[in-house]
């Protein structure tokens, strides 16, 4: 087996553009707007230029660490008054949920894809963009993009870190090329202690457990009053089941569909977290017997007939509109071998949270939620409905769960002002070294 080195890996990416090419035409199948931006994506065109203020670049891959990357950018905005943003991200989801954040200072905050990770591609966005300071949310970790800022002088941070068993494993056949790019950070703001002990064997070095950003996510306040709005003028209690994955939301047909009594008890709420999946999704709700109707479709929860078994949720940006609509939360990602998607959300909501097996994503929050009462963990899509119909039968077990998902919740806020406070450091030591060199 060949040995993977910085060097041959630098060799690979420059082959792997074609290839990366038609990836991007798979995806556009189904999702078009993978079809837009490839001058951003290979380094053709140019990136947003910085003007004469310092610059922070925040990298969010996808919809999740683009809405995570939300409380750190509000409160760089408000430390920093003098400079300007640049948001980056991987896919098309990631930048319509990152056009939402533009919003909060549109004449501050500048949009792209970071580049495939190519030298040549690398060189020419921190070339034009120039960053003062990098901030990579979660997961991220590219090592031709860590060499060159290294390179560079450019203070990069892993923010709100992350690292799974499994993803260290996969780290760790290719460590050669990715302990140094781990060891390349400036900082690493990890989730937990077994974040930090992860991402230590891999090479990161000046390690902060903070938590994680996404409890200080605070729900939309009118999306919030609108569900209230609408469980008033819904008889019955609302299941939600969240961000569902391919594979899931068969099981989850099936076993609605054995439950004919739990449907006339509850309105499902089922919202898939990809949006190039609603119209397979709906067709697969259909397959199974089950009556559909879909947000898109409704402006008003009088439009919900009462022979509806599922509202599907085939909207964008209403997350806390549906996490505060539900009585209780399933959550995607976690039936599936996904690693869990974000049980956070639902929990700053006050619902109590039903999670499957496959948990590797955010393992110590749902641990700690377990302890807490906040969470209960199911085997299958048919035991996480048998809990959710229990919850229903004894109501006053429901109100106590709901009462640990919200005190759970609050109790881990706070980690984007830990954050702050090493971050702050790190602008103030990068400002200072451009001052010396301009």
């Amino acid at each position: 087996m060949i040995k993977m080195t910085p060097g041959l890996y630098r060799a690979v990416t420059m082959v792997a553009l074609p290839v990366a090419s038609l990836y991007l035409m798979w995806r556009s199948r189904k999702q078009p707007a993978y079809r837009e931006y490839w001058d951003e994506r290979f380094a053709w065109g140019t990136y947003p230029l910085r003007s004469d203020k310092p610059r922070v670049w925040i990298h969010a891959v996808s919809v999740g660490e683009t809405n995570a990357a939300k409380p750190l950018l509000e409160s760089m905005l408000k430390a920093w008054p003098d400079c300007d943003v640049l948001l980056t991200h991987m896919t098309p989801t990631g930048r319509e949920a990152g056009e939402r954040l533009v919003r909060l200072a549109p004449d501050r905050i500048r949009q792209c894809y970071l580049p495939y990770d190519a030298p040549y591609a690398v060189e020419k966005f921190f070339r034009q963009t120039r960053p003062t300071l990098g901030v990579i949310m979660e997961t991220e970790v590219w090592p031709n993009v860590m060499r060159e800022a290294q390179r560079l002088g450019i203070p990069v941070v892993l923010a709100n870190a992350r690292e799974s068993e499994k993803s260290r494993r996969q780290a760790e056949k290719v460590i050669g090329v990715m302990r140094p790019a781990f060891e390349s950070f400036a900082a690493v703001l990890a989730q937990s202690k077994e974040d930090e002990e992860r991402l230590r064997s891999l090479g990161a070095r000046n390690i902060t457990v903070c938590g994680s950003v996404k409890f200080d996510i605070r729900p939309d306040a009118s999306q919030t009053a609108a569900a209230l709005d609408w469980k008033t003028a819904i008889p019955k209690p609302v299941i939600l089941i969240a961000s569902t994955r391919d594979g899931e939301e068969r099981d989850f047909a099936a076993a609605l569909a054995k439950r004919r009594d739990l449907l006339r008890r509850a309105l499902v709420l089922l919202v898939p977290r990809h949006p190039q999946r609603f119209d397979e999704v709906d067709g697969i709700l259909r397959e199974a017997g089950l009556h559909v109707c879909r947000r898109s479709a409704i402006s008003a929860p009088e439009a919900i007939s009462d022979d509806v078994d599922v509202l599907l949720g085939d909207s964008m940006g209403e997350m806390s509109f549906y996490c505060a609509l539900g009585a209780m939360t399933v959550m995607g990602g976690s039936f599936g071998d996904y690693g869990s998607q974000n049980v956070i959300e639902p929990a700053m909501a006050g619902t109590p949270v039903v999670v499957g097996p496959s948990i590797f994503n955010f393992e110590k929050i749902i641990r700690d939620g377990l302890k807490a009462g906040a969470m209960v963990q199911s085997a299958s899509a048919d035991e996480a409905l048998e809990q959710c119909s229990r919850w229903i039968d004894e109501p006053a077990e429901l109100e106590a769960a709901a009462r640990n998902a919200t005190v759970f919740a609050e109790e881990w806020s706070g980690a984007t002002a830990r954050m702050m406070k090493v971050l702050e450091d790190l602008w103030q030591t990068a400002r200072k070294r451009e001052s010396r060199m301009s």
